[in-house]
């Protein structure tokens, strides 16, 4: 984990020395993945790769047909939209629950 580029995210500590962000931000990390928390990281996880897959059966079944788009076309626009939107998805919900963990160190 790159502490520097991920404390981007979390202005809360941008009055803090380099150190303790850095510090900081690894706890809240670890926190995050701790095992207490796999059960729920699971389940989000889960959550969005069905979601996934009913925008991908979407776009197969019904936009192809709609728009009267080639296979190939259709995959294409499966890898430019689908799976970026699952990276992002998965950041934000991982940005969220660091977040979550940062708050009870700063409390």
């Amino acid at each position: 984990m790159n502490t520097k580029k991920l404390a981007k995210y979390f202005p809360e500590v941008a009055h803090l020395p380099l150190h303790e962000q850095q510090s900081l931000l690894s706890k809240a990390y670890a926190d995050a993945i701790a095992r207490e928390n796999k059960t729920r990281n699971w389940n989000n996880t889960l959550v969005t790769v069905l979601l996934l897959t009913t925008l991908c059966f979407l776009i197969v079944l019904l936009v192809r047909q709609m728009l009267n788009m080639s296979p190939a076309t259709s995959a294409m626009l499966l890898l430019l939209i689908a799976f970026p939107s699952y990276l992002l998805v998965q950041q934000q919900r991982m940005i969220r629950q660091i977040r979550i963990s940062l708050q009870k160190f700063l409390s």
